[in-house]
């Protein structure tokens, strides 16, 4: 039986140091029927002499100025050919074996997008392997990423349905992607472990992690505004200074209710006192944690999020800071 295609799109900028070690993960998938973009970005460090090195076993590969992140990706995907497609960052890693596994787990699924779980890594971080829970994770997916999204793939026909990233988003579009595939289309969870994710201080999770707040706020007020019963929703969110104006909506095809979204509110919000918490800024973390104790007492009892506001009320910028590097 012949395998599917995998496109995998890597982009890059200035990343030398890691790419060398990126490209050899994928080539050594040994996968019949792989292509493998890379989109450089203008480097002016060594990533141009690995991308030769290996420019004979690639698809495709370009280095010019870009828009960003979103746009180098796009540029790949938009040249992509594969049924299942992914992109996986110019520090990241596959693990061995991973695109057999992602084939043969689309042969047995109708699922439009699969995602396993992550090694996480780096110098000066405890390595541990991270992926989803399965509580509530149909509506999870709508509050924003509840697993690392280099180990997630996805069916190329999504892209053609539903559009390519959002290029205004430099932080969160991934979770944007997800939204519009969880709306809908099945997704499939699986115990693989596809990738590692390396952490380092350049890298956007550790050095600019307080911006995806803005990105994920602006993608779940799309999806609250692609239903007609979200008015509450709206006004709690505009009134705690994280809904984004607009008129644009998703596309809805699967079925929520009102319960179903009043849960992915109160997850996104969750989502979103941890990155404060986790970047500095207990403020606002406290801020959301009193508001989720009035707003469903339950949830806040149930997701134990009285440990985060009693930490958000008696820890400084300096503590949070001090307590997240001796526990790394």
């Amino acid at each position: 039986m012949s395998l599917p295609r995998i496109s995998v799109v890597t982009p890059s900028y200035n990343q030398g140091q890691y790419l060398e070690e990126t490209v050899q993960s994928v080539l050594a998938q040994d996968y019949a029927d792989l292509e493998y973009l890379i989109i450089d970005g203008g480097s002016t460090d060594g990533a141009l002499d690995v991308i030769r090195k290996y420019e004979q076993q690639l698809a495709y590969w370009t280095s010019e100025p870009d828009g960003g992140q979103s746009d180098a990706i796009n540029k790949g995907l938009r040249r992509a050919t594969g049924e299942i497609v992914t992109w996986l960052g110019s520090d990241d890693l596959f693990m061995p074996g991973a695109l057999h596994s992602i084939a043969e787990h689309f042969r047995e699924s109708d699922a439009a997008l699969i995602h396993g779980r992550t090694v996480l890594f780096g110098e000066g971080f405890k390595e541990q392997v991270k992926g989803a829970d399965d509580h509530d994770l149909e509506l999870r997916y709508l509050a924003g990423m509840p697993f690392p999204q280099p180990s997630s793939f996805f069916l190329r026909r999504v892209l053609l349905e539903q559009g390519y990233l959002d290029e205004t988003l430099h932080y969160g579009m991934d979770y944007d992607l997800l939204a519009r595939v969880a709306l809908n289309y099945r997704i499939g969870k699986v115990a693989d472990v596809f990738s590692k994710y390396r952490l380092h201080e350049e890298s956007k999770s550790i050095a600019q992690g307080i911006r995806f707040t803005t990105d994920w706020a602006k993608t779940f007020s799309r999806v609250l505004r692609s239903f007609d019963f979200t008015g509450e929703f709206i006004k709690s969110l505009s009134d705690l200074g994280l809904y984004v104006e607009g008129s644009d909506r998703f596309q809805v095809t699967k079925s929520f209710s009102r319960e179903d979204v009043r849960k992915a509110f109160l997850y996104f919000l969750e989502f979103q006192l941890y990155y404060f918490y986790e970047n500095l800024d207990p403020k606002r973390a406290r801020e959301l944690t009193a508001f989720i104790k009035r707003f469903d007492p339950e949830f806040y009892q149930a997701r134990e999020l009285g440990k985060i506001h009693w930490r958000s009320r008696v820890s400084n910028r300096a503590l949070i800071k001090l307590l997240r590097n001796f526990t790394r």
